[in-house]
């Protein structure tokens, strides 16, 4: 049965610390609402770093008057990525778990409670994750919820898969302390982080949306795609040298993406068909329907953004009979990576 009473209720006056690491460059207007969103959690026993890599905008100025927040900490640094950021985060944070907050996304009210909740409940656990929506022209649209366990985030792994979208994650020190993210896979420091974490200890991902993800269209990795494919495919390579299997030079992903738009938009589609999946799973048709046609809406005139749509109409057991074949059709040693991120 659900346990919704409040945390120190439930666990016994056990309130550990999380952290919250935010590494932003160039937020813009979305800074202060992604801020907020952590700041009103339910869950409050909070440690804020906030990483500024060399902003240019006035992102920082806008949040002047939260900073009074005794939780938040804010270090300026020269532009030297995301993963650089990440790890300076990493090196300065303080809790007993840490969670991401990409700058520009927003965190639902009890997304850091129910992350604490299972966390406590499932010490062997290193990583929970929860579903996530899109964020499009400031609309929230194709939550996603599929609650995976630790054998499906295994087989994920093994896949060569994230089990959910990266910055959804929330991570238990004790278990990951020893992980860096690396500095030159830039744009996949995060899945190169999850597949090796994944690989030494069990995740789960919790069976709610939790978290919404703006999708930026002038984002940098949508404008140089080919370097995005370049850190797919070492990604790869090296986790495929850490387990002892063959690389192919196909497994960066390409296989997957049928036109240049989802090559643009790392696949952005397959995001629409887990949600319309996840929808009619629990009989919310309208709700797959509705996820079908924004995927469409994306590009009227690319087949393979109208796949979602087709998932929402199509029997089940046709949709999974083809998944299901095409996964066999994947055989062990040729890599398939998910990426998600724009």
């Amino acid at each position: 049965m659900k346990d919704d009473r409040p945390l120190e209720s439930a666990g016994g006056n056990i309130t550990p610390l999380v952290s919250i690491i935010m590494c932003a460059y160039n937020a813009g207007e979305y800074l202060r609402a992604s801020l907020v969103s952590i700041l009103t959690q339910t869950y409050q026993n909070l440690d804020i770093v906030i990483i500024d890599d060399g902003s240019t905008d006035d992102s920082f100025a806008s949040i002047t008057d939260l900073l009074t927040d005794r939780r938040i900490r804010v270090f300026h640094q020269e532009n030297a990525t995301r993963p650089v950021a990440l790890n300076r985060a990493l090196d300065l944070i303080r809790g007993d778990f840490y969670a991401i907050q990409d700058g520009d996304d927003i965190s639902h009210p009890t997304r850091i409670e129910k992350q604490v909740r299972a966390m406590l409940s499932q010490p062997q656990v290193a990583a929970v994750f929860c579903g996530n929506e899109l964020i499009i022209n400031d609309r929230s649209i194709a939550p996603t919820f599929a609650a995976k366990d630790t054998d499906e985030c295994k087989r994920l792994i093994d896949a060569f898969s994230m089990p959910a979208h990266d910055p959804t994650g929330m991570f238990r020190l004790s278990l990951v302390k020893n992980f860096r993210y690396q500095q030159d896979l830039q744009y996949v420091e995060a899945f190169d982080y999850i597949l090796r974490v994944g690989e030494q200890h069990p995740m789960i991902v919790l069976g709610e949306c939790l978290y919404g993800y703006r999708i930026l269209w002038s984002s940098v990795t949508r404008r140089d795609p080919a370097r995005r494919v370049k850190f797919v495919a070492e990604a790869m390579k090296q986790a495929c040298d850490r387990r002892g299997k063959e690389h192919h030079q196909d497994t960066a992903g390409r296989s997957g993406l049928r036109s240049q738009n989802s090559i643009l938009d790392n696949n952005l589609a397959a995001h629409f068909m887990e949600s319309v999946l996840d929808q009619r799973k629990i009989g919310n048709y309208w709700g797959a329907f509705k996820a079908g046609m924004e995927c469409a809406r994306l590009h009227p005139l690319d087949a393979h953004y109208y796949k979602a749509l087709i998932y929402a109409i199509a029997p089940l057991n046709v949709i999974f009979f083809i998944r299901d074949k095409r996964s066999r059709q994947h055989k062990p040693g040729r890599a398939k990576a998910y990426f998600s991120g724009t």
